[in-house]
This record gives structure tokens, C-alpha cells and sequence, in this order.
């Protein structure tokens, strides 16, 4: 994760409607893109507590099942593959992103891998043999692990410990004014990170949002 410290403190209470929640920007790098994205993800919200994915602004970002050699599982909710082609990374390319989502201890959890968009990588793996989609150095991989909120600055203010995102992972990018943002968020749904993505396994952090107030 690549540290910003140009970043600026801010928290901005959003209201929902009434039985939902509240969402918190809690530490921003593009203020006005920030307040944008709490505006948009209200809207998809409505009166739930969760972002539904199927619809603005995710819905730019149309996936579709990855169809690689060997006997697929068959439930797709704890082993699926999908795959996109978006500019992930900004560099006015697109790339071939494959979503793989399997299961840790009952709760999927999401991972991304990123290709060139003409790479053969779903013709050389298989079910049996997913090495050749794995090996890639360009990935976002951390079912089990952890993805630490430090690279913006909270209020000085907060005694509570730094927030993280652990074990299990939800994974969804997004378009924005013409540039892709990766949503990421953990089991808890309590804290989301808004990121672009670099290279490799890197991310550059943009805004930090909490969810309360749930149902």
C-alpha cells in the first residue's frame, strides 16, 4: 500500500433513511472525489445497509463467468471465476481482470488478478491446475490476511486503534470520471477503502468510509 501523507482529515456524517445506516468519510486524499463517491454509494444504498453491487456505480463494470479446463464446482457461491476488461490501473489500456471468490471457513472472500487483455491465462489454467492464474506478480490477494488503513491520516482526536480490513475480502472496481477505483471491503462491512490500484500488489488509498448505525 503506497502512503499518502498529502491527505486532509475530514468526517462527514451522511443521513440515511430512516432503519438504515449512516456512511462516514473518516479520512480523505481527493476531498471532492470523496464526497462524490458517499453521495453515489447513498444513492445505491437507498434505505439498506449494504452497497448492491448489480447497480451504479458498479454496474459500468460488467463481469462475466471465466470458463477455464476441467469440472467447475457446482455452487458457484465458495468457487466462481469471473473476469472483466477495464483499465484497472489507469494507463489509458485495458487489462483482462480475473475475480476469483472461494471460501474461508464458510464466508467468501474475493481476490483480482490482472493480465494483459490479450494474455492466453484462462486458456492454460484449469480447475485442477490454477498455477499459470495465480503466478501473476499483479494481483490483489489476501484471503486470511489483512489490508491495513494507514496510508490516510485519521482525526488526531481518535483513541481507537487503527481500523483494518481482515480475512475475507469483497473486491468490486468501479468507473468514476473516466478513471477505475477498486471498492474493497471485509466481512464486517463496517469499514470500506475507495483505492486506485498501481502495479503489482499495490494501492493507493483515497478514501476511508465507515458504516454505523445498521439495522
Amino acid at each position: 500500500m503506497k502512503a499518502n501523507l498529502g491527505g486532509s482529515i475530514l468526517l462527514i456524517i451522511v443521513p440515511v433513511i430512516a432503519a438504515a445506516g449512516s456512511v462516514q468519510l473518516m479520512a480523505v486524499n481527493d476531498k471532492p472525489f470523496c464526497e462524490r463517491v458517499v453521495e453515489l454509494f447513498q444513492t445505491n444504498m437507498g434505505s439498506g445497509t449494504r452497497l448492491n453491487f448489480d447497480a451504479e456505480p458498479f454496474s459500468r463494470v460488467r463481469w462475466e463467468p471465466a470458463v477455464i479446463a476441467g469440472a467447475a464446482p457446482k455452487s458457484r457461491r465458495c468457487s466462481s471465476l469471473d473476469k472483466t476488461l477495464v483499465d484497472l490501473n489507469n494507463d489509458g489500456t485495458k487489462d483482462l481482470v480475473v475475480k476469483t471468490t472461494f471460501c474461508m471457513k464458510g464466508a467468501p472472500s474475493d481476490s483480482l488478478y490482472v493480465f494483459p487483455a490479450d494474455s492466453p491465462v484462462l486458456e492454460q489454467a484449469s480447475w485442477q491446475n490454477m498455477a499459470p492464474l495465480l503466478a501473476t506478480a499483479d494481483k490483489f490477494e489476501r484471503t486470511g490476511g489483512s489490508y491495513l488503513m494507514t496510508a490516510l491520516p485519521m482525526s488526531s482526536n481518535s483513541m481507537a486503534p487503527t481500523p483494518v480490513l481482515n480475512t475475507v475480502f469483497t473486491l468490486q472496481p468501479f468507473i468514476y470520471d473516466k478513471k477505475t477505483y477498486v471498492a474493497l471491503t471485509d466481512g464486517r462491512g463496517e469499514w470500506t477503502v475507495i483505492a486506485k490500484y498501481l502495479r503489482g500488489e499495490r494501492f493507493e488509498d483515497q478514501c476511508y468510509l465507515k458504516s454505523s448505525g445498521k439495522s
